[in-house]
């Protein structure tokens, strides 16, 4: 039998959806107008996510992880060796590329409110185009598991059995599931603004564990509510997210330039 729409859920992935583009553009407009950044700077940002993620690492790991696929379902250890790897990569590729960028095309832009620009612009382009399309991804399912009637379906049992699973876990869904994404989104902005501001002390402090720094804490991050996500739930890893945030928030205050307006 075919299942009926849950209106509520329905409605909060097409919120979630649009908050995913609203939210750094809101971020991007505020900047703009309170601090003057420069579209340059966050053109750079959204070019730095795009060129060590969506061009290089992203695909990097869909052919690594076909290749594992057998190994990351029979060890344990492999998985966990694994989501270590991802964070780490995650930390080096992105962070590498905000060192290049103010090392390069943004040298003549090294000011905290630059770093501020680059990080929305980073985070931005990543919680618009790659979570956003996520969230589109997971509404299509959505809709499709809910009216799929696997009575009428000529297919393998392991088949019938994992759209079955689908079923009950898109049955189980509560309306405001998807938007914990969106709360996510907003600790992760506040996260690519901090590592850009740590990133670029780089160049003003003229010391390497500034860098090193970014990375650290971006694995470690990454790690944290991966395994908080796998074994704990969707709640606790944005608890980790919401810690991320705050300390996160604490880096840019800190590290802000005192001659900004307040």
């Amino acid at each position: 039998m075919s299942g009926e729409l849950d209106i509520g859920v329905i409605a909060s992935f097409s919120g979630a959806i649009c908050l995913y583009v609203l939210m750094p553009v809101a971020a991007v407009a505020w900047a703009r107008r309170r601090l003057d950044v420069g579209w340059k700077v966050v053109g750079m940002g959204a070019l730095a996510f795009a060129l060590s993620q969506l061009l290089t690492r992203v695909p990097a790991v869909q052919v690594a992880q076909y290749f594992l696929r057998d190994t990351l379902k029979a060890s344990v250890l492999a998985t966990h060796v694994w989501l270590v790897v991802l964070s780490l990569t995650a930390g080096l590729f992105e962070e590498t590329a905000r060192l290049l960028a103010f090392k390069y095309p943004l040298k003549g832009y090294r000011r905290w409110k630059d770093a501020v620009g680059f990080g929305l612009g980073h985070g931005g382009l990543e919680s618009a185009l790659l979570v956003g399309g996520l969230g589109v991804l997971g509404l299509i399912n959505v809709v499709v598991l809910t009216q799929l009637d696997l009575s009428t379906l000529n297919l393998p049992p392991e088949q019938i059995e994992q759209l079955r699973a689908g079923k009950e876990q898109v049955a189980a869904l509560q309306w405001w599931e998807p938007l914990l994404g969106v709360y996510e989104r907003i600790g992760a902005l506040l996260l690519h603004v901090a590592l850009s501001v740590l990133v670029l002390q780089r160049f003003l402090r003229g010391q390497r564990r500034w860098y090193w720094l970014a990375v650290g804490f971006h694995a470690l991050t990454n790690e944290l509510a991966s395994l908080a996500a796998r074994d704990l739930g969707k709640v606790a890893a944005e608890g980790v997210m919401t810690i991320a945030a705050l300390v996160s928030l604490w880096i840019i205050l800190r590290l802000r330039d005192r001659r900004m307006p307040a």
